[in-house]
């Protein structure tokens, strides 16, 4: 069995594709996760960390991030906007979540697009039903939250690859490709 971190033929990186929020959309989050973390204790998520995960893929050959990123440049990406306003907390984890209270359509040809792709190329991939979701707090006692949840729109003019690494303060998240690559200076691979 390979040591963690190498794969059969080499180095991996544990990657997964998401949506990552501009600033100010972090920041409301980072408020209603305040919130949440007074009611339900547990670990609150570090601003940075702050993402809604598309598709996981887990171990992946370092060698192999270059066919990754091609997959992703070719499936149709639309900007489109949706609202959070739900929240909730999952007892069998222990993971406090806000979510739109209807998943976009756009989003879901998103996820569909990248699984296809990726499917396509011969990547592994988590192939968990898809529930859109922003993780705020983990390791939380779920109990009935008392929370009016504020009006959060999100506008996603892209999707990110990121590359999360294991550390013993948890995971570090860093954005190592985005599409559409539509400015200089984006991230790639």
């Amino acid at each position: 069995m390979p040591e963690a971190g190498r794969g059969a033929g080499g180095p991996t990186a544990r990657v997964f594709f998401a949506l990552w929020p501009d600033p100010e959309v972090r920041q409301a989050l980072m408020r209603v996760g305040l919130k949440m973390h007074r009611q339900l204790d547990g670990r609150l998520t570090r601003e940075e960390s702050v993402h809604m995960t598309l598709l996981f893929l887990g171990d992946t050959p370092e060698e192999r991030l270059p066919a990754l990123a091609a997959a992703a440049a070719i499936v149709p990406f639309e900007p489109f906007k949706f609202s959070i306003g739900q929240a909730d907390c999952w007892k069998h984890n222990k993971v406090a979540w806000v979510a739109p209270p209807a998943t976009p359509p756009a989003l879901t040809r998103l996820v569909s697009g990248l699984e296809e792709r990726v499917a396509a190329e011969g990547f592994r991939f988590d192939r968990r039903a898809f529930a859109p979701h922003i993780t705020l707090v983990r390791k939380a006692r779920c109990v009935p939250l008392d929370l009016k949840m504020p009006h959060i729109q999100w506008d996603v003019r892209n999707f990110v690859l990121v590359r999360s690494e294991l550390d013993s303060n948890g995971s570090r998240y860093a954005v190592i490709g985005c599409w559409p690559r539509v400015s200089q200076g984006q991230p790639s691979v």
